[in-house]
């Protein structure tokens, strides 16, 4: 698609415009303005009104993703301790055993590559935990600790692991605080929260995890209208691309026509449609939105400009085609 282009990674490439980095930024000062309380981390699995929320006080949140199996991962270490925390959410498939959250503590501790001492499993209220100390390992004193708390709910196992190397004894306050500070909340927010939230996920290039987020936040505003047309703009971009770059082209065709459906002046809905159908190799439909798209080019965002269509990673393979070609570089010349 348009402007950021990652070719060694990403097949379409994503926007990114003025706005879209102008809009992630004023509602990240908003957030930061109006919520005064300690860093935390949230991590939620798509289709889940919850989300499992850890008090970070003292760390930095490194890793927030989406892996390739589904499970979402959370990655924070506090550089003054060195203390690390992980959560990971992983959706449980049919007929899990429901004692899974044990056994898989169990499997942890007898792990032949790790030469683990002193293991100790407990629970505290729905938590089943696990410890142990790891002394040495590739032949290195790392005098490391581990602790694995874990949980079933709501058909999700809740994953949270607490380590630290050369701990000491003194330690135990700093693995209690993070443990005992995960709790399941629900998870309630405005479209501008959810756009917020799914916005980071997108600027880190982690689209399959953006689109839930974004979806949220559309939703919201089919059923209460919120936004105003230039952040709106900005959500049903962006929700179509991401469909578009983890491959679910049918789902950014929808995307996009819901776009127009409501705003059938707007260029750049017709101009992402246009480059769906050129991933579809449709000639025929790829030329007719991108005319549609030039037709309204007066009607794009103040600054925000229309795209050069011969440079677009998505249309290049159109380009083989005489015709398009052809009108490729007509449009181009009228930008």
């Amino acid at each position: 698609m348009r402007e950021i282009r990652r070719r060694d990674v990403l097949k379409w490439p994503p926007v990114s415009r003025a706005i879209q980095v102008l809009a992630v930024f004023l509602i990240s000062l908003a957030s930061f303005a109006q919520d005064p309380t300690p860093p935390r981390g949230r991590l939620s699995l798509p289709g889940k009104n919850w989300g499992v929320v850890l008090d970070l006080t003292g760390f930095t949140v490194k890793i927030v993703e989406t892996k390739s199996d589904g499970r979402r991962y959370m990655f924070a270490v506090n550089e003054t301790t060195h203390v690390e925390a992980s959560l990971r959410l992983e959706k449980l498939t049919a007929g899990h055993p429901a004692n899974s959250c044990r056994d898989s503590l169990e499997k942890r501790s007898k792990n032949q590559s790790l030469r683990v001492e002193e293991v100790r499993f407990s629970r505290s209220g729905d938590l089943e935990v696990m410890q142990y100390m790891m002394a040495e390992l590739n032949g290195q004193r790392i005098d490391h600790k581990s602790i694995f708390a874990c949980q079933l709910y709501d058909n999700t196992y809740v994953d949270l692991h607490v380590s630290k190397n050369n701990y000491q004894a003194a330690d135990d306050t700093l693995f209690q605080a993070v443990i005992n500070s995960m709790r399941i909340e629900p998870v309630h927010k405005s479209s501008s929260e959810l756009i917020h939230d799914a916005s980071i996920l997108y600027l880190r290039h982690d689209f399959k995890g953006a689109i839930v987020p974004y979806s949220q936040a559309l939703e919201l505003e089919k059923l209460d209208p919120k936004l105003g047309k230039p952040l709106w703009y900005v959500l049903v971009d962006n929700l179509g691309m991401s469909y578009g770059i983890i491959g679910d082209l049918q789902k950014a065709k929808e995307t996009f026509d819901y776009g127009v459906s409501k705003d059938p002046t707007y260029p750049l809905f017709y101009y992402n449609l246009a480059c769906t159908y050129a991933e579809m190799n449709d000639v025929e439909k790829a030329s007719a939105y991108l005319k549609k798209a030039f037709a309204y080019k007066a009607n794009a965002i103040p600054g925000e400009g229309m795209p050069d269509p011969r440079t677009d990673d998505s249309l290049k393979k159109l380009m083989k085609n005489r015709e398009f070609r052809e009108l490729a570089n007509t449009l181009a010349q009228s930008r």
